[in-house]
């Protein structure tokens, strides 16, 4: 029935998740997680080690993948629900940014000039 489940609610997410194997921390709160699947609106952590998060709070979530040439990086995310999973727990994350990535490449954003109005002329 689990598989179902899951099926039914990967069929109505806005954006596909992927499963990945990479590893995740939150500074003094969370210790070696493991990233279960993530996509750019959330993602979900299995930890086997009790989990302190408060619901509905945010926290700078650090993704260490296990490419190494993929790097570093972090995530603004709020938690949304933890989940008893037996011996572990599954602990699911909103993304609200990435304010190391944007920090990084804020200068390929460039800002859209103001188009104004030729002045009238005087008749």
């Amino acid at each position: 029935m689990e598989n179902a489940e899951q099926v039914f609610v990967q069929k109505k997410r806005k954006s596909p998740r992927y499963n990945s194997r990479a590893r995740a921390y939150i500074i003094d709160i969370l210790e070696d997680a493991i990233v279960k699947d993530i996509s750019i609106t959330g993602c979900c952590l299995t930890s086997e080690k009790h989990v302190k998060l408060k619901l509905r709070s945010m926290y700078v979530l650090h993704i260490v993948p296990e490419d190494n040439r993929l790097g570093k990086f972090e995530l603004l995310v709020e938690s949304r629900w933890i989940r008893a999973k037996g011996d572990s727990n599954e602990i699911g994350f909103w993304v609200i940014s990435s304010p190391m990535l944007f920090s990084q490449y804020k200068h390929l954003c460039h800002k859209r000039p103001v188009k104004s109005k030729p002045a009238k002329q005087a008749p």
